[in-house]
């Protein structure tokens, strides 16, 4: 059985592939907030889940699988709970690195942070550690907007996230 926390290794390991970067698993579990322990124990999941592959002595995420998980499984798996109002950073459709057609919501879709940029309804993302990983990685923050844009997503919505996420995810 899958855990939250496995979907975003799942999207570090995409994440990393996609700019070429080669982190060490002390690297890696560090830029996403997670144990080792944690890594090591996900990426066995991910692997048994076929959403994880080991190809030259190296992990990477399966392209194909990674898709219907993110565009059908993880809205399911992991629905939105709103939980507030205050400052966080932008998410969903208010992300600022999301470019569609969409108008994003308003109050703007936040998770909770102290210092974030703006401020709107709270929602939990799918995993505690997913502000700090964001803030990390430009494309990982990119990714897991959309995934909240699908998570919360009426059909319209729905349509257009995927469209995204699936040339985001193509790209690679």
């Amino acid at each position: 059985m899958l855990k939250p926390q496995d979907t975003l290794l799942l999207l570090k390991y995409w994440s990393m592939r996609r700019s070429g970067l080669h982190l060490s698993l002390r690297d890696l579990q560090e830029s996403i907030g997670i144990s080792a322990s944690e890594a090591s124990k996900g990426a066995k999941r991910l692997l048994a889940a076929k959403l994880l592959v080991e190809r030259d002595k190296g992990l990477f995420a399966e392209q194909g699988a990674l898709l219907e998980w993110l565009s059908y499984g993880v809205r399911y798996a992991y629905p939105v709970e709103k939980s507030g109002f205050g400052r966080g950073m932008p998410t969903a459709w208010n992300c600022n690195l999301v470019i569609s057609e969409m108008l994003p919501p308003s109050p703007p879709i936040v998770w909770e942070q102290a210092r974030g940029s703006a401020e709107g309804v709270y929602i939990k993302p799918i995993y505690s550690s997913v502000l700090l990983a964001a803030s990390k990685d430009e494309q990982l923050y990119l990714v897991l907007a959309l995934v909240d844009a699908i998570r919360m997503g009426k059909p319209r919505e729905l349509s257009i996230a995927r469209t995204l996420l699936e040339r985001l995810v193509k790209e690679t």
